[in-house]
């Protein structure tokens, strides 16, 4: 055999060989191009500071029916106390205790000893509050509100977190009594609305609506 055809034998199995390998690789390349997109994403959205939680309103339509139970009903005083429960409830988890006073019921604050929040460090922010649900079909009214509610935890990374809050009404120098009762304060029958301004059982009208206060019953995520 000639020399050159040698060199011809022995070039073409390179040239075999380097395209073979290179069709090999290819799928490879194309793996770890995928892999480190998908690492760089990862990297970035675990940078990037959450966004605060959505809430489920239904305000408008709720209020009509809670101001027909409460007609001195103020949405937008209400809207304060919650944003103050909200950051009472991950403060109470920054110092470690209960920080709720005579406006929550000793239940939700005995049980609320046992689960307070631990990740959070500082830098409480409620970003806004709505009303998310309301039953007053019985003579135990509840009120359902959601918040919105950002913190530094203890890993110093920015968090958001959705909050529901549950309030009872009762009355306001009795919170801690099993019947959330709404009586008449002349002959104590029960009232058919918890804003009732007379009485059906002895026609007293009260000048001011019977002295009912909101409790704080319960707060949880989610």
């Amino acid at each position: 055999m000639e020399w050159w055809q040698i060199a011809l034998i022995v070039t073409g199995a390179i040239t075999l060989g380097f395209f073979g390998l290179r069709a090999a690789t290819k799928g490879i390349r194309s793996r770890l191009r995928y892999l480190k997109d998908a690492l760089d994403d990862a990297i970035k959205a675990d940078q990037e500071p959450e966004k605060p939680r959505s809430l489920s309103s239904l305000e408008s339509v709720l209020l009509p029916k809670i101001l027909k139970d409460f007609p001195d009903f103020n949405p937008q005083v209400f809207a304060e106390r919650v944003r103050r429960d909200a950051k009472t409830y991950y403060q109470s988890g920054i110092e470690g205790k209960v920080l709720f006073a005579d406006d929550a019921t000793e239940f939700f604050k005995d049980t609320f000893a046992d689960r307070l929040p631990a990740d959070v460090k500082d830098g409480v922010t409620v970003h806004r509050v709505t009303i998310a649900a309301y039953d007053g079909l019985t003579r135990k009214k509840l009120l359902f509100c959601q918040a919105a509610v950002g913190f530094t935890d203890t890993a110093d990374t920015p968090r958001e977190r959705r909050l529901t809050l549950c309030y009872v009404a009762g009355y306001a120098d009795d919170p801690d009594s099993p019947i959330r009762g709404f009586n008449c304060p002349n002959c104590g029958g029960p009232l058919p609305a918890a804003g009732a301004r007379v009485c059906v059982y002895c026609g007293t009208a009260f000048s001011a609506p019977v002295s009912l206060g909101w409790l704080l019953m319960d707060a949880k995520e989610g």
